[in-house]
């Protein structure tokens, strides 16, 4: 009985650091909140300008900028995305909440 008790307390316990990220990696929150952001600014300049070359410098001044505005450095963000994007559950809730935020702006 007791392996069986500690089978089932490992498990749990594995299971409650698979949902926890390592260090260095922004939390959901703030990861979704710059994503959306930086989707929409890439957005804008990709309508207004069409061709990536005439407006790659205003758009990373512009995706700089929103990052210094939370205090995030590029190269954290883009680790924190790649990490995201490794990991399926992790993407998949990043991908929820960006939704359910864009989708209360637009209603």
């Amino acid at each position: 009985m007791k392996k069986l008790s500690l089978f089932f307390l490992l498990l749990f316990l594995y299971a409650c650091s698979q949902n926890k990220l390592p260090s260095g990696i922004l939390p959901l929150d703030k990861m979704s909140h710059l994503v959306e952001e930086i989707t929409i600014i890439e957005t804008y300049y990709q309508s207004k300008f069409g061709v990536p070359s005439q407006y790659k410098k205003a758009l990373d001044a512009s995706v700089n900028k929103t990052l210094q505005k939370v205090g995030c450095t590029r190269a954290a963000f883009e680790k924190s995305l790649r990490y995201y994007a490794a990991h399926p559950e992790h993407q998949k809730s990043l991908n929820e909440a960006l939704l359910t935020s864009m989708s209360r702006k637009v209603n």
